[in-house]
């Protein structure tokens, strides 16, 4: 199945929408060069942690006291990934099979769960509990790193409230390869846009993305690409947060998306040698202010999901 073009602008707004960038270097672009019957081993890291920020109240004798309260949990997934090119169309575009086997079970070697707090942990565990633990996945790739798939992968759910932006980025910044930006390459040349993405779920929304060529030592001619997409936006409020001594206003969500994406690329075929990407989605709501407490407890809610990606010999 094919992306939808509304999925790929709700979120690769994020990614692609750098094609509306202005004056560039009078360079030539990085392009992707495949070779047919090619083979790329890739080690890939996904780290996966939820955050819950509240306050915790404790009552001695008739003073309550108010504390801020932090609940973290995390899990982490390895994986190798082997890409074969299968053919390669006239006009440079790849047919790509990419066969995913992790390694070792899924989040075993998270911190112990004793440290980490129950509830959030057991969500992460759904999502543990749905990793494959081998899947081939079929796609097709144009030199500047656009990507058709002929089915949606299996292991991109997240579990997050409309839109689902950390699971579209997922399913992109997963592949060992990366979206080549309208920016020619120049060491040091950069581009910056502000815009806001089109429909009913984020029509308040306002975001900016800034792409930066930058230089990257090694014995492979290579390049680093770095790219900052930040997007903001309200929504309803679904209900209160519980508190036995605060309650919160009845005001809408807020709610910021941010990822860092750093993608090393060799400069002979554009292929990556290796990847270091994060994003988060923190959601937050605005309450009244507590006697005792220098500021307003902060009640929020964060995910993050961090990957990194290396290439093997």
């Amino acid at each position: 199945m094919i992306f939808p073009a509304r999925a790929w602008r709700t979120c690769f707004a994020l990614s692609v929408l750098a094609t509306a960038s202005g004056t560039l270097a009078q360079q030539k672009p990085v392009l992707r060069h495949f070779v047919a019957g090619a083979e790329e081993r890739y080690q890939v890291t996904l780290n996966v942690k939820a955050e819950s920020h509240s306050v915790s109240t404790e009552t001695v004798a008739t003073q309550t006291y108010v504390t801020p309260a932090v609940n973290v949990a995390q899990v982490t997934i390895r994986w190798r990934a082997v890409r074969r090119i299968q053919t390669v169309q006239d006009d440079g575009t790849a047919e790509v099979e990419e066969t995913v086997t992790t390694a070792g079970k899924p989040c075993e070697d998270s911190r112990a769960r004793a440290m980490q707090d129950s509830s959030l942990r057991t969500s992460l565990n759904e999502f543990c509990a749905h990793w494959p633990a081998e899947q081939t996945i079929r796609y097709s790739e144009n030199p500047r790193g656009l990507l058709q798939e002929s089915t949606p992968p299996s292991f991109v759910q997240l579990g997050e409230s409309a839109p689902p932006l950390l699971a579209l980025w997922l399913r992109r910044a997963a592949r060992p390869s990366v979206i080549e930006p309208p920016l020619d390459f120049a060491i040091g040349a950069s581009a910056q846009h502000s815009f806001r993405p089109s429909g009913e779920l984020l029509k308040d929304a306002h975001g900016s993305e800034t792409t930066e060529w930058l230089d990257a030592p090694g014995e492979t001619p290579s390049a680093m690409l770095h790219v900052l997409q930040q997007l903001s936006w309200t929504s309803p409020a679904p209900a209160q947060i519980a508190s036995a001594a605060v309650e919160p206003l009845q005001l809408n969500l807020s709610v910021v998306f941010f990822a860092d994406s750093l993608t090393t690329l060799s400069l002979l075929d554009g292929s990556v040698l290796r990847a270091s990407r994060t994003v988060s989605r923190v959601t937050s709501r605005a309450v009244d202010p507590v006697p005792g407490l220098p500021a307003a407890p902060d009640f929020s809610s964060k995910l993050t999901v961090s990957i990194t990606i290396e290439r093997l010999p």
